[in-house]
């Protein structure tokens, strides 16, 4: 009996320093989680602007390898001030990215972000020519 009291009187105690302990290490992963999902944010390079225009419809292009296709947009390389953009674009192609209310396109370099509707980007434009142009950062 002397025993069986020692052990409950043992478990009663350790209990709640290990709840807090618990409780801690709960809180803890949590913050870190929201931390990190809060700063997470996606950048892709920009290859190119464009200035989009929308020709009529059943216009056609002749392609590579001598290929008609149809034309949804006519893309024309156009340069735009450097600076940082707070803007929505939208999705019209392969790393193509319209921005919203404006006739200006940015190309990306292998960006996975689905924007058929419009979604919210920063866009830092360094530099009118060479490689890349600047970042495209998703929120």
């Amino acid at each position: 009996m002397l025993l069986d009291t020692f052990i409950q009187d043992s478990i009663q105690n350790s209990l709640p320093h290990t709840m807090k302990k618990s409780k801690r290490l709960l809180l803890s992963l949590l913050l870190l989680t929201q931390f990190t999902v809060a700063f997470a944010e996606s950048k892709y390079d920009i290859a190119e602007v464009y200035s989009v225009s929308k020709p009529e419809s059943g216009s056609k292009a002749v392609g590579k390898y001598d290929k008609t296709i149809d034309v949804e947009y006519i893309l024309t390389p156009t340069k735009i001030d450097t600076g940082k953009y707070s803007v929505e674009v939208r999705k019209i192609g392969d790393n193509l990215y319209q921005i919203k209310n404006s006739d200006i396109c940015v190309e990306t370099r292998y960006c996975h972000e689905w924007a058929s509707f419009s979604k919210e980007a920063i866009l830092i434009i360094d530099s009118k020519y060479g490689y890349t142009k600047g970042k495209n950062m998703f929120e």
